[in-house]
């Protein structure tokens, strides 16, 4: 079965003429392959492909866990996201290695972009340009979920990681922001590098406090993104950032060329 890529990712096509777009949503076809829930083990021929760009997540969600020491950490992917699942693993060849599984949470397809599909896809740069982009886009979003484990506080940790969803997958209600993805208490603990207990005492408190409500699909959040009240109870954040407009300024009024020795 095959699947119109353009179709099923729209903002791909940004940047082609109407012409351009036209004839790439006709010939950008790909096979469309779909998943049960449960345990996934992608198939080895994939890297058999040297022109194999990857498989487009275009509905459902996955996750891909990491295992080291005894502890897990896991990344969600979800519609959009571009996976190459035999470039990650190293084996016995990395210094520190690492143990890793794909789980299907909610049914999915993927679209698999073969050698043929890169042949075609090929005639138009800036679809292959926005490809990468996801691939890019995905190392910016692990950043944020580093970040977000960092955070000294468990529910801070919680409410940023659904704020963070909502920004890719949310929606906006008369009632909040929904945002239709399904955790277990287990999955957010190894999303945010917290344990179980911990992460049902944080989602109890927000869900006190009217901050969030769970709902069948997902999640409900309400009032401000954590980002507005976080920068108004760091004054440390606002005295660095005070101090760096300060040296700005002074920097400004040098000649030119001073700094460079």
């Amino acid at each position: 079965m095959g699947i119109r890529v353009l179709e099923a990712q729209p903002d791909l096509a940004e940047g082609l003429s109407p012409e351009e777009e036209a004839d790439a949503r006709r010939h950008a076809v790909a096979v469309l392959e779909s998943l049960d829930p449960g345990p996934w083990e992608p198939s080895d021929g994939y890297a058999l492909d040297p022109a194999f760009l990857g498989l487009l997540l275009v509905d459902g969600m996955i996750s891909r866990d990491i295992e080291l020491g005894g502890r897990r950490c896991s990344e969600l992917l979800g519609p959009g996201d571009l996976l190459r699942p035999w470039d990650y693993d190293e084996g016995a060849t990395a210094s520190v290695p690492v143990e890793s599984a794909w789980t299907v949470h909610e049914p999915a397809r993927l679209a698999v972009l073969d050698g043929r599909f890169a042949r075609v896809a090929c005639r138009y740069p800036e679809l292959i340009a926005k490809l990468i982009g996801r691939t890019l886009r995905r190392s910016r979003w692990l950043s944020i979920l580093l970040t977000i484990s960092s955070m000294p506080r468990v529910d801070a940790r919680v409410q940023a990681l659904l704020w963070h969803l909502a920004d890719r997958w949310g929606h906006v209600t008369l009632d909040g922001v929904v945002v239709p993805v399904r955790l277990t208490h287990d999955m957010i603990g190894r999303l945010v590098g917290a344990h179980r207990p911990s992460v049902t005492t944080a989602l109890s408190e927000l869900s006190r406090a009217g901050r969030i409500s769970r709902l069948p699909h997902g999640w409900l959040l309400r009032g401000d993104p954590p980002a507005a009240t976080m920068s108004a109870q760091s004054p440390r954040r606002a005295r660095a950032a005070l101090r760096a407009v300060d040296a700005a300024s002074v920097l400004s009024v040098l000649p030119a060329g001073s700094l460079l020795g």
